[in-house]
């Protein structure tokens, strides 16, 4: 019995032994800290740098995105980034994360901006110029106070920045007045409130005011009213919005509203989506076979059928229908059923017939094609 106790602990024991042996534990670690000795501020700044994935083994140049307040926004910038990567939505870049404490902030952003600019142009983005492979392309994100040193620079640098996204900036009231709406800025701004936020949506309201009554000759700029946020969020969507709009042209064309598909312009303003994309990111200048298909999908969805027949001859049926075979038959079987819905049984057995040569033994679109002739034949 000492011997059958004594197995069984030892048994035990290994299979302990074994889940320790195959649990472990390793560092989270994102990115690189790296210590700056600044002049300007006669201090050590910490800021966090984080790499693109295959940036040791490529040559290609980077945009930067330059995050104030980097011990709070870094890591969601770092995700969006993966995100945008996943679902191609934007092209990879540096992230900067320029780390700040409290109550440190208020004075680097308020009464010492001048310093933190100085700080900011001439040593840190030097020195992520001089160590990175950088393409020219920089971007700054600031929230509240860090959204009013963003503002700042705008006002007074704003070719520093390619874009500029501030989510709650404040405070700007009495420096928007200072913003020449006569001088060119060739830059972009988002800029950011939630509706409780009393103090700070004054001065986006003003802002916003004076950029649509005094357009500002280069600049591209959005606000965006975040209904749902407070005034600790606002940073989050902005961000997400903010290089998601700046990015707009890396994604291939894609449309899920017929409506506001024809408000922007219809096939123009696909077209000319495509070759932008084409100029700025090196892509094909025409628009990709998915698309095309969502650009009849939108119709279909609308369930407006003059519109599907219009926008199926505008993308040249005849070659279109064969490219979908080849690469995305599903979306033919689709147009198909559409065309029974509206009662255009002949068009529905033909592309069956299309169909029903890749996969001729498909019982699915045999029951479909007889369906359909039935149907066609009881009209006639």
């Amino acid at each position: 019995m000492l011997k059958k106790i004594a197995l069984l602990v030892l048994v035990g024991g290994l299979f302990i032994n074994m889940g320790n042996a195959q649990n472990k534990a390793t560092a989270n670690v994102v990115g690189y800290n790296h210590l700056l000795v600044s002049e300007v501020l006669g201090e050590a700044r910490e800021v966090q740098i984080y790499l693109p994935e295959g940036y040791e083994e490529s040559e290609k140049k980077y945009p930067v995105v330059y995050v104030l307040d980097g011990q709070r926004f870094f890591l969601h910038v770092v995700s969006l980034s993966q995100s945008f990567q996943q679902f191609q939505l934007a092209p990879e870049f540096i992230i900067v994360g320029i780390k700040n404490s409290y109550p440190g902030r208020f004075q680097h952003f308020g009464e010492g901006k001048e310093n933190f600019k100085g700080f900011l142009q001439d040593e840190l983005m030097a020195y992520v110029n001089q160590n990175f492979r950088t393409n020219g392309e920089n971007l700054l994100f600031g929230w509240e106070y860090g959204g009013s040193f963003a503002f700042h620079i705008m006002k007074d640098r704003s070719l520093l920045f390619n874009a500029y996204l501030i989510a709650s900036p404040y405070p700007i009231f009495d420096a928007i007045d200072d913003l020449d709406t006569s001088a060119r800025m060739d830059t972009q701004l988002y800029f950011s409130v939630s509706p409780d936020e009393f103090d700070v949506r004054h001065s986006t309201e003003k802002l916003n005011e004076k950029l649509a009554s005094n357009p500002i000759e280069g600049l591209e700029w959005k606000y965006f009213e975040l209904e749902l946020e407070e005034h600790r969020s606002t940073g989050y969507p902005t961000l997400y919005h903010g290089l998601r709009d700046y990015f707009k042209y890396y994604q291939e064309f894609e449309t899920n509203n017929l409506q506001k598909f024809i408000n922007a312009g219809g096939m123009e303003y696909a077209l000319n989506h495509a070759q932008e994309r084409a100029k700025r990111y090196g892509f094909e200048p025409e628009l990709s076979l998915w698309s095309r298909f969502t650009i009849v999908r939108s119709a279909m969805r609308a369930d407006d059928f003059d519109q599907f027949e219009t926008l199926l001859n505008a993308l040249d049926k005849n070659a279109f229908i064969p490219e979908l075979i080849e690469n995305r038959d599903y979306a033919v079987s689709q147009f198909a059923a559409f065309y029974e819905k509206n009662n255009r049984f002949q068009e529905a057995v033909e592309l069956y017939d299309l169909l029903l040569k890749k996969y001729p033994d498909s019982e699915s679109l045999l029951a479909k094609k007889r369906n359909a002739t039935r149907k066609l034949i009881e009209k006639k």
